[in-house]
């Protein structure tokens, strides 16, 4: 059964959802996510095992008593529900449509992550009248209090719908295999990051390898290239080893942090997982929150931070 999150807000209609807030709760929310990062998880092409990783990444945290919100953020193909074990109601397209509150569209999973699920047309979010931009801003004050890290899952490739996501985030993870199409295409996605808007810094993330030392490998082909060429700084996130447990998890639709506590990619997820944190708690806020997070998508705003 889906659960839905009850938000720390009163259930109000979002046109009017910042008048019946009031101005001191509004306050107490913000300082609250000045806490809380964002983490876009992309690629630069498909079939690499992007979504499957934000998912066992945000089971691997839950495990580590992390409160996680995943967003779906591939429009193309909205999938995160599948490995997550849930069929969302509502998406982020009924929220801007009127048709739902924040609070109705966010669910809980059975593994305890919450869940916010899009859907094609969200991409129109630029469009959108200045009330419900307003009304999606203060109900987003309200998830200060409910979570600690905030995960994107987006598109692939480079398409505008996959930048916007990635550069509106605190911290960009570009997801890479060992076949060489799946470097090149990271090195063509960091290159439009870098030189089209002017990202420096991205984490690299090596997965289905055989150990720690040929994902270091790769990771060091990408850097060297990235900083002559690009001028950007890549560091290395973690990498995923080849897992027959894996396999098995990924063919069911499900998660092999859930499934299977003792294969070799649990416990790397789990160190990521640890990285995520570290990282999330030493980073100054120089590129924003939740809140930012949202409110870049919604201004539409690729300047320089």
């Amino acid at each position: 059964m889906i659960e839905k999150i009850a938000l720390n807000s009163q259930s109000v209609t979002p046109t009017f959802a910042r008048e019946l807030v009031p101005p001191s709760r509004r306050f107490a929310a913000s300082e609250r996510l000045n806490q809380v990062p964002v983490f876009a998880v992309t690629s630069g092409k498909g079939g690499v095992g992007k979504t499957n990783i934000v998912a066992n990444l945000a089971a691997a945290l839950i495990l580590q008593k992390q409160r996680v919100l995943v967003i779906d953020a591939d429009l193309g193909l909205a999938n995160l529900d599948l490995f997550l074990g849930v069929k969302p109601i509502y998406t982020l397209a009924d929220f801007f449509a009127g048709l739902a509150g924040l609070d109705e569209i966010i669910i809980r999973t059975p593994a305890g992550i919450l869940l916010l699920p899009g859907a094609r047309g969200v991409q129109e979010v630029t469009a959108l009248r200045s009330d419900q931009k307003i009304a999606l801003l203060t109900e987003i004050d309200a998830l200060g209090h409910e979570v600690d890290l905030v995960l994107v899952d987006t598109g692939s490739g480079i398409s505008d719908a996959v930048t916007y996501f990635a550069t509106s985030a605190q911290e960009i993870v570009v997801v890479v295999t060992p076949d060489p199409s799946s470097m090149t295409d990271a090195h063509a996605l960091v290159n439009v990051l870098a030189s089209g808007h002017r990202e420096k810094r991205f984490y690299v993330l090596v997965n289905s390898v055989s150990d720690e030392t040929e994902a270091r490998q790769i990771f060091d082909i990408l850097s060297r290239a990235a900083l002559r060429f690009l001028n950007a700084s890549l560091d290395f996130f973690g990498w995923i080893p080849r897992d027959p447990e894996l396999t098995r998890a990924v063919a069911r639709s499900q998660m092999v942090v859930i499934a299977a506590s003792d294969a070799p990619a649990t416990k790397a997820f789990a160190r990521i997982a640890e990285r995520v944190i570290q990282i999330g708690c030493s980073r100054s806020r120089i590129k924003g929150n939740v809140q930012f997070f949202f409110r870049r998508l919604l201004e539409g705003n690729r300047e320089t931070r």
